[in-house]
């Protein structure tokens, strides 16, 4: 308790100071006056604090006790500041540690969706560039088959063009054949070295020289 506050007044007030302020103070709180129970309870603090104040021993007691209070107080306030400071600062150092973790939460997951969306993209053109390897397989495919199909269509043309020519070779070797056995009925009996030529001419089945022997035996017809 500040006697010196309770009265308003400096701790260097002389005594009349004090003196005059009690008395201004009764002025106002004396139970004749004010009949209330809060200013009879103020006036009873004034009374206190002059009676301490006004005796010069009790107001150098009262002095250092309160100088020892007021040491104790800052010394009290001082720690207080300091365990303030202290708690600011480990709440500090809270706070970055948290917004730290909170920034490096953030990084992980911002890293991991990045890495997801990497993933999906990736996927995405493997994806992509699969079907584009089964399309120019399957191109590929088409392209081989419509060669294919050309080759067997060239080919089945081969085939039946040669056929038609073998079957026009067989046609033209029973013509050679049936043209050879005409002639050698006809130069049997004549001439011997026509027959023979005529025979060799069967073998090699050569139409030329079917040809040329029957042009000689008519010839030598017309000449006998």
């Amino acid at each position: 308790m500040n006697y010196y506050e309770i009265l308003g007044i400096s701790q260097e007030a002389t005594p009349e100071v004090i003196n005059a302020k009690h008395k201004s103070l009764a002025k106002m709180y004396h139970p004749d006056i004010n009949s209330s129970k809060e200013a009879h309870e103020k006036m009873a603090l004034f009374n206190e604090a002059n009676d301490v104040l006004s005796d010069t021993v009790k107001r150098e007691k009262y002095d250092d006790e309160l100088r020892q209070n007021q040491q104790q107080q800052r010394q009290n306030h001082e720690i207080k500041n300091t365990q303030a400071v202290k708690a600011n600062r480990s709440r500090s150092i809270a706070d970055v540690q948290e917004r730290a973790e909170k920034a490096e939460l953030l990084r992980k997951k911002t890293e991991t969706r990045l890495k997801t969306v990497a993933a999906a993209k990736k996927q995405r053109m493997a994806q992509a560039q699969q079907k584009a390897e089964e399309e120019t397989q399957k191109r590929r495919r088409a392209k081989a088959e419509i060669e294919r199909l050309h080759v067997i269509n060239g080919l089945s043309d081969i085939v039946m063009d040669d056929t038609v020519k073998r079957q026009k070779n067989i046609h033209v070797d029973e013509e050679r054949h049936h043209a050879t056995k005409v002639l050698l009925s006809m130069v049997k009996k004549d001439d011997k070295h026509l027959r023979r030529m005529a025979e060799e001419a069967e073998r090699k089945q050569r139409i030329e020289d079917i040809l040329t022997l029957v042009k000689e035996y008519n010839e030598k017809k017309e000449w006998i």
